[in-house]
């Protein structure tokens, strides 16, 4: 292997969603890239399916949304969110503004980004590529070594960004061997179930994307139509049923689903299609993302329990945010790795932009009940339908940077609390 196939600009250790995003935006910038994966693809993965409003945005200017489309992805128009004494929706495409989400399993979704990323004469893809170690040099990172069936190969980049997931190995490698990637756990309290049912009428169900609260203490609910003309639900529940759960998935995963608000009525008549799957008991995990020659994207840097479905949205948000910054990263001679100064302008946007949402996450994975104040969010909600089409737009990730509630919204929520 020649010294140029085994230099690159950027490698990018992870090549699903995050991982292949960055790719291509990095790609189109110029820019030489490796990207690594240690599965083969088209494989799939667990998965919330759920790309919200503010992810959609990020595929669109990528160029790669009507691509995901062509393959089975379903556009869901509306957004529903039900639970005790509250009921509201809002349309995602209004008044010349389309905000709708997507719908699409891992299998066909990650293949697709994979194959827009390989279209870049720029992008060189390894995948059953298994990554060892990572080349550090003056307590930088300056690469990775890794293996695959053709042996142990060394490449070089100024900057290698790790986008393999919540259990990243280019976090743990370089949190054992230079002390970077700080991490914050907080521990979820629910386990979540999920499978795709067929034959749901569209007299039940239409191009909505419903999520349900409170069905049961602690519980919630999720439906959509996706890929193939299969719909997926899930259902979450307190993590310690999960064991008495696993004795009968299809059985218990109709049964909670059952005992909804309305999902159950929705699925009446439509059978499972294939397995149940589970993502077993999760941790919201923030992580400082930068170190010397080095970033964290997506679930590597910023995991969110899939109550709220952020993780694919978060994922290509993270990965504009570089496709932005990185111009001024690469310009002029940086040596042999990107400085972590220069880095931090990545954890200072991701944060500002990210963080309400991780907050308000974090705030519903502690407890099982929806604590007091996301009541009174959610009743104000299915008071007026400017509150809902503002709760929605924050659920959707569609908010302005760092926004959260409007203060016209804060005083609604004071007079639901006065009626309650």
């Amino acid at each position: 292997m020649s010294e140029s196939a085994k230099n690159f600009d950027v490698i990018i250790v992870g090549a699903r969603v995050a991982g292949s995003a960055t790719a291509i935006l990095l790609a189109r910038d110029g820019r030489r890239v490796l990207l690594v994966d240690k599965d083969a693809f088209p494989s799939d993965r667990l998965s919330t399916h759920i790309v919200l409003g503010g992810g959609t945005k990020v595929l669109e200017r990528m160029g790669v949304l009507e691509m995901l489309e062509r393959v089975g992805g379903v556009r869901f128009v509306r957004s529903r969110t039900v639970g005790p004494n509250f009921d509201y929706s809002a349309d995602l495409m209004r008044e010349g503004a389309d905000n709708r989400g997507l719908c699409l399993g891992r299998l066909l979704m990650d293949a697709a980004m994979i194959d827009a990323a390989r279209s870049f004469e720029g992008v060189t893809f390894r995948e059953r590529f298994r990554v060892t170690d990572l080349l550090i040099e003056d307590n930088a990172v300056v690469g990775i070594r890794g293996e695959d069936a053709s042996g142990v190969h060394e490449f070089r980049a100024t900057l290698t960004v790790g986008a393999d997931g919540m259990r990243s190995l280019v976090a743990q490698i370089a949190s054992e061997r230079i002390d970077a990637f700080k991490r914050v756990d907080v521990p979820c309290a629910r386990a979540y179930y999920y499978a795709y049912f067929e034959g749901v009428s569209r007299k039940n169900l239409g191009d909505d994307l419903i999520a349900e609260f409170e069905s049961a203490p602690g519980e919630a609910n999720l439906v959509c139509r996706c890929e193939n003309g299969l719909t997926v639900a899930a259902t979450a529940f307190d993590a310690s049923e999960m064991q008495s759960f696993r004795t009968d998935l299809a059985s218990n995963l109709r049964s909670y689903l059952n005992r909804s608000f309305a999902i159950g009525k929705m699925l009446e008549g439509a059978t499972i299609a294939g397995k149940v799957f589970s993502s077993g008991i999760l941790n919201n995990t923030w992580r400082d993302p930068v170190t010397d020659g080095a970033i964290l994207i997506g679930d590597a840097g910023l995991h969110v329990d899939p109550l709220f479905g952020q993780g694919h949205s978060m994922a290509l948000m993270s990965a504009w945010i570089v496709g932005e910054l990185a111009r001024e990263w690469f310009s002029g001679g940086r040596g042999p790795a990107i400085p972590v100064d220069m880095l931090n302008d990545f954890t200072r946007r991701r944060d500002a932009e990210l963080m309400p949402y991780y907050k308000a996450s974090v705030r519903v994975s502690r407890e099982l009940p929806l604590d007091r104040g996301s009541h009174l969010a959610h009743r104000a909600a299915s008071r007026e339908q400017w509150a809902a089409d503002e709760m929605v737009r924050f659920a959707q990730m569609l908010t302005p940077t760092a926004a959260s509630l409007s203060f016209r919204f804060a005083r609604l929520m004071a007079a639901a609390s006065r009626g309650a």
